[in-house]
């Protein structure tokens, strides 16, 4: 284990009591490295065995003189609410801990027992999955976290454990092939094994050299752009050699805290998006909605946009998405912006745009809201939250746009007011 280049960081080391973590604990420790904390996670998944282990892993702490946090997680829960497996929900929760550690500045970088073994298993299943050069780089140091034990094997840890004496607890539900990784590595890799023999550090070169590639098309992509809730590529991003296209929609998919692989058939998804008509569509991974907006593709989260209607007080705030929408008396006049607050029907609404509106621009004809909307090229993606101060079906502000033709100001204003929209600081 290189142990050098990790000197110096404040390092938590993430602890499940079975034989990889333990060694690798006791090579931190060994080593002089600084380790601030050990984690241990409760699944919840095992019974008695899950928190006997932790309890293990806590004696064990004290006896090393190092602080641990058992954290104690729900699983089964969130694995319900967002209809993904066990091992999905638990990976999630675990780095959302580790995400909260390293922001609050506890430690600078969380330490996992992945090994060679552990690469290979991570590659092959993303090979099964359909996976991109991403996918190939296997289990790498990235900012924040760290994997000591990735230049050993699961024998070469083994003997370690065995000549140091290290205790360690063993997790029968690894001996299960119901999981996808503990398949590939009792039933596939065996098999595999025996025809191969020494596979596993093939595959461990295949990711290096994979990290090489990944590393060249990063410094070719086309850096994603954060609009309006979501993340944009512009069209000439897509003229690029494919192999790098695919690298700037995947990148562009992390900034939204995506950090797994995407398939290879969402990559190409995107790129027949990409030629698409504008508001054409693409359903992706992990929640991920990809659409095609007039001037390249936006990637944002799925969710449906809750309709909203409140009375029209022009003394009020109204508070949409990431959005604060307020009115304010004002002597100029800005296109689009200022308005005759005496025009406005005593019935008008804040609300939801609704099958039916009509809009007539300023010194324009009546058509409907959505033909408007198309015309000023307006994110259909965004239609959903988009507030209008209306009376039945008729416009007369669609907020963040425009004045409709009855309300704009003229000779017999006597009022002026303007709309102002400022950052929902609550979201």
């Amino acid at each position: 284990m290189e142990t050098e280049k990790y000197r110096g960081l404040k390092i938590a080391a993430a602890v499940s009591g079975g034989m990889d973590s333990m060694a690798m604990l006791d090579m931190l420790l060994g080593a002089g490295l600084n380790v601030v904390r050990i984690i241990n996670f409760e699944h919840g998944l095992r019974g008695e065995d899950s928190v006997a282990d932790s309890e293990f892993v806590r004696r064990y702490a004290e006896e090393r003189g190092v602080k641990c946090d058992v954290v104690k997680l729900d699983v089964k829960a969130l694995s319900a609410r967002d209809g993904i497996g066990d091992e999905e929900a638990a990976r999630k929760l675990r780095y959302a801990y580790f995400e909260k550690l390293l922001s609050s500045g506890a430690a600078d970088a969380v330490a996992t027992a992945h090994h060679m073994d552990d690469n290979a298993e991570t590659v092959m299943q993303r090979i099964f999955r359909g996976t991109g050069i991403r996918g190939l780089k296997g289990i790498t140091d990235r900012p924040g976290y760290i994997h000591p034990l990735s230049d050993m094997t699961r024998a070469e840890i083994e003997r370690y454990v065995r000549e140091k004496n290290i205790p360690f607890r063993t997790d029968k539900t690894n001996l299960e092939s119901v999981y996808t990784r503990n398949y590939i590595r009792n039933e596939i890799f065996p098999v595999i094994e025996r025809r191969f023999p020494g596979f596993k550090r093939r595959i461990a070169r295949l990711s290096e050299t994979a990290r090489e590639t990944d590393d060249l098309l990063e410094s070719l992509k086309t850096p994603g752009v954060r609009r309006e809730g979501g993340i944009f590529l512009p069209s000439e991003a897509f003229a690029a050699h494919p192999a790098v296209v695919k690298k700037s929609i995947s990148d562009a998919i992390r900034m939204l805290g995506i950090y797994r692989d995407v398939e290879k058939r969402h990559l190409d998804d995107v790129m027949r998006l990409a030629s698409a008509a504008t508001g054409g569509r693409a359903s992706l991974q992990f929640g991920i909605e990809a659409v095609k907006e007039w001037d390249g593709v936006v990637f944002y989260p799925k969710g449906e946009d809750e309709p909203f209607e409140y009375p029209f007080d022009i003394g009020s705030e109204y508070r949409v998405g990431d959005k604060v929408y307020s009115f304010a008396p004002t002597d100029g006049i800005e296109r689009g912006v200022c308005f005759d607050p005496d025009k406005i029907p005593a019935d008008a609404v804040f609300r939801s745009r609704l099958r039916g509106d009509r809009f007539r621009r300023a010194g324009g004809g009546d058509k409907s809201l959505g033909d408007y909307l198309t015309d000023i090229k307006y994110p259909v993606r965004l239609r959903g939250r988009l507030p209008v101060v209306a009376s039945g079906n008729r416009v007369y502000i669609v907020l963040g746009a425009e004045i409709s033709e009855e309300v704009k100001t003229d000779g017999n204003t006597f009022r002026i007011y303007k709309v102002q929209i400022g950052e929902n600081e609550d979201e």
